[in-house]
C-alpha cells in the first residue's frame, strides 16, 4: 500500500486516487467508503486548494455506501 498523496481521499484509511486535473465541469464520481463525512470534507479541502466548487452528496448506489461528487466550477 502507498502512502496517500496530497490530492488523494482516504477516508477509510485507504488511499483513493482522483483525477482532479481532468475531471471536467459537470462531471461526477462515485467515492465508496464508510466515512462519509470525511470523504466529503477531504474533497471540499482539495477543492478549495484547485479553485473548484463541488455539490456532495453522501448516498448508496449499487449496494454500496459512499459520497457521490460533482464538480460545479
Amino acid at each position: 500500500m502507498r502512502a496517500p498523496r496530497l490530492d488523494d481521499l482516504f477516508p477509510d484509511g485507504l488511499p483513493i486516487d482522483v483525477s482532479w486535473d481532468t475531471w471536467q465541469v459537470g462531471q461526477s464520481i462515485f467515492v465508496p467508503c464508510l466515512n462519509t463525512a470525511k470523504a466529503i470534507a477531504q474533497a471540499e479541502a482539495v477543492a478549495r486548494r484547485k479553485g473548484y466548487t463541488l455539490v456532495t452528496r453522501a448516498c448508496i448506489e449499487d449496494a454500496h455506501l459512499g459520497v457521490r461528487i460533482w464538480r460545479r466550477t
